[in-house]
């Protein structure tokens, strides 16, 4: 610790001995010349502030507001419906009523058989496009059975069996 203490002792005498020597004094800041470049900054922001007044006017001018106190939308519903009263209708002549045909509707084309997937517990089958089951019904017909091979349709009075075309 004496060793300590002996150098921290010389240290303050050489201190004391040799004071600091005065630091020179530094110069004084110069300010920037006035008027040079701070006028930009408001006259630009002055612009921007100009130019998007000016495109909110030009969008606000393309929807004329009604002078009646109705709103916006009622206004120009109103309009809409005003221009299309004022389009007349085309003008039909009924047809005549010699030579008239009664035309029966076309019936449902006839069913197609595009394959079976036979198994044991659910067999289906794919007819017109549609995969059907036992008791499900397609146009006029229900499906009664499917076999490996062949399909049974019935319609009240009919026994339609479809089966798979071999090339």
């Amino acid at each position: 610790m004496s060793l300590i203490n002996d150098a921290l002792k010389q240290i303050k005498q050489s201190r004391q001995q040799s004071p600091p020597a005065n630091p020179a004094p530094l110069p004084p800041v110069e300010s920037a010349a006035r008027g040079n470049g701070n006028w930009l900054a408001p006259v630009i922001i002055i612009l921007l502030f100009a130019a998007a007044g000016i495109f909110i006017g030009l969008s606000l001018s393309r929807h004329a507001r009604p002078t009646d106190g109705t709103p916006l939308m009622a206004a120009t519903m109103t309009q809409r419906v005003e221009t299309a009263a004022i389009v007349p209708a085309p003008v039909t002549n009924p047809p005549p009523n010699t030579n008239t045909a009664s035309v029966a509707p076309p019936q449902p084309p006839e069913p197609k058989l595009q394959g079976i997937l036979f198994a044991a517990t659910r067999p289906c089958a794919i007819i017109s496009g549609r995969t059907v089951f036992v008791g499900d019904q397609i146009n006029e017909f229900r499906v009664a059975a499917i076999s490996k091979d062949a399909v049974i349709l019935q319609d009240e009075t009919v026994t339609n069996v479809l089966s798979l075309s071999r090339p």
